[in-house]
């Protein structure tokens, strides 16, 4: 309980810096004199990077079997890419940064999943106890967004990135603390015999997270943008965010104990269905603040209840030598459709509007909704082996 106590602050901490500069790096892209089009395609490239690099990194850590000097390693190259980020000149010079920021997110995304799951492998809860941990992160993440964006009016986004360096560097000192159980890492084989293909999570789960992912990281990677089209401000739309993600807070709570009581496939459906009317609102209804308000409220629940049931699914399927590569592999369908999502992003905003890219990224969430649940069987299955 000691280690997912500190994993669970390590990830708040992790969640603040994201939730700075997610709403505003695009924004600050645009500042640097990137084009729409060549945000698009710089996003793409990072999202390349966590591809290739969230499926080794799992490997590597079975392969190594720790998973903390990952997390250390991440965290001293994020301090430096985001410290980096706050002082370049223009949008060249962030590109190659972007990159670094990229692995060495997959470096800390993945190996901290698989030691969640290490850690609540034997926990009848562990939905609950996921959604509580995924959770605390929507939180910190809320609090970032609306500071961030009311430092960035304030001062400069560049300010706000440079604050996101001493998050990372409070999250480092707090990873020191973190011990790897001894009984965790003996279950944990280094081997380079293949994975069973019943430890392998299913295809289906894996293309239903590449779908969902493009939908809603299209649609993310312009909505600031969109929104500032629209007339609102850099606090307005700071705002906006974080109420959609402290929403997600008890939303993860009660899709984690609703995915023990009923499975996860049912939430990750919802999920799909979810971001999908969500898409659909911020056609219909984004010019009407109110309205705005309430889709993102909906947003907050869509998203807690296909990531905590996606964090949840991948976490638990297989066993611990085989629990990095899961997480790499869930990590890299998820860089995967981030690729499609930013490639689509920038690209159809520029030549179509958003509108029209809101429009298929609706279709893509409800395509992953069907695709989730193709997966009962595969789901009862596995249950039936985890009970027995």
């Amino acid at each position: 309980m000691h280690n997912f106590r500190l994993l669970t602050l390590i990830f708040g901490l992790v969640y603040v810096t994201i939730g700075v500069g997610s709403p505003l790096m695009t924004l600050y892209l645009e500042e640097l004199g990137a084009s729409y089009a060549r945000i698009s395609l710089m996003m793409t490239t990072v999202a390349a990077t966590a591809l290739v690099s969230n499926y080794y990194w799992g490997r590597l850590s079975d392969r190594v079997g720790r998973r903390k000097p990952f997390l250390i390693g991440a965290l001293i190259a994020l301090i430096f890419s985001y410290t980096a980020l706050s002082r370049v000149p223009n949008a060249t010079w962030a590109w190659p940064i972007l990159v670094i920021n990229g692995a060495a997110l997959a470096a800390y995304t993945t190996p901290s999943l698989a030691l969640i799951g290490d850690l609540l492998a034997d926990s009848p809860n562990r939905g609950r106890q996921m959604g509580i941990y995924r959770g605390i992160a929507s939180l910190t993440f809320a609090i970032g967004a609306v500071t961030g964006g009311r430092i960035a009016d304030a001062t400069s986004i560049a300010t706000a990135l440079a604050i996101c360096a001493g998050f990372y560097a409070a999250a480092l000192l707090v990873t020191f603390l973190l011990g790897e159980a001894k009984a965790v890492q003996k279950q944990i084989e280094a081997t380079t015999t293949p994975i069973p293909a019943e430890e392998r999570v299913p295809k289906l789960f894996l293309a239903g997270v590449a779908l969902w992912i493009a939908g809603i990281g299209a649609a993310i990677s312009m909505w600031p943008n969109y929104m500032s089209s629209l007339g609102y401000s850099k606090s307005t739309i700071s705002a906006l965010w974080g109420w959609a993600a402290l929403w997600e807070v008890p939303g993860m709570v009660l899709v984690g104990h609703l995915s023990d009581l009923f499975g996860r496939v049912p939430l990750l459906a919802a999920g799909g269905l979810g971001i999908g009317l969500v898409l659909t609102g911020y056609i219909v209804l984004s010019s009407f603040l109110p309205g705005l308000i309430g889709v993102q409220f909906l947003r907050g629940f869509a998203y807690a209840s296909y990531t905590a049931s996606a964090m949840t699914f991948a976490a638990e399927w297989g066993s611990a030598r085989s629990r990095g590569h899961n997480s790499g592999i869930y990590n890299a369908a998820t860089g995967g459709g981030q690729l499609l999502g930013t490639l689509m992003g920038g690209t159809l905003a520029q030549l179509f509007g958003f509108q029209a890219l809101f429009a298929v990224c609706a279709c893509l969430s409800v395509a992953s909704a069907l695709c989730f649940w193709q997966l009962r069987r595969a789901a009862n299955r596995r249950v039936a082996e985890l009970v027995g």
